[in-house]
């Protein structure tokens, strides 16, 4: 095959650039949503330590508050990254498109391909844990 050393540059017309910055605001919104759920997450690990002492008066067993409150801060940091990532994309973009950067538009993509990234990996380890846990289910049945 044939390697050639002359491309062809890829342009980015008016209408690509219109898709961008459309991409740019739909990811910051989903950006500061999931920025929203994190702190919902952070506020439950404060609070349901508290919420669970009420709740364990009105039940014949304790509940297991520090786990739980590990659990929602595991949630909290597994949700940080692909909204940060999400966030820097969608203001690396606009950035871009603004001041007409290709260096800016090509560290958004990273960012972006990093947000991919990360999603992909905590798949493949869920994908994992199910195959485990439906494994172990049938095993013991």
């Amino acid at each position: 095959m044939k390697e050639t050393t002359d491309f062809k540059p890829i342009c980015i017309d008016e209408r690509s650039k219109n898709y961008l910055r459309e991409i740019a605001q739909w990811g910051k919104f989903m950006a500061i949503l999931g920025f929203i759920k994190l702190g919902i997450l952070l506020l439950l690990t404060i609070v349901f330590p508290f919420v669970a002492a009420n709740i364990e008066c009105h039940l014949n067993f304790k509940l297991p508050r520090l786990a739980i409150s590990l659990f929602f801060l595991l949630m909290a940091l597994l949700v940080y990254f692909p909204s940060n990532y999400l966030y820097l994309f969608a203001r690396y973009t606009r950035r871009a498109l603004n001041q007409n950067d290709q260096d800016v538009l090509r560290h958004a993509f990273q960012e972006l391909k990093a947000c991919y990234r990360y999603i992909g990996i905590l798949l493949i380890i869920l994908i994992g844990l199910y195959t485990l846990a439906i494994t172990f289910f049938i095993l013991i049945s």
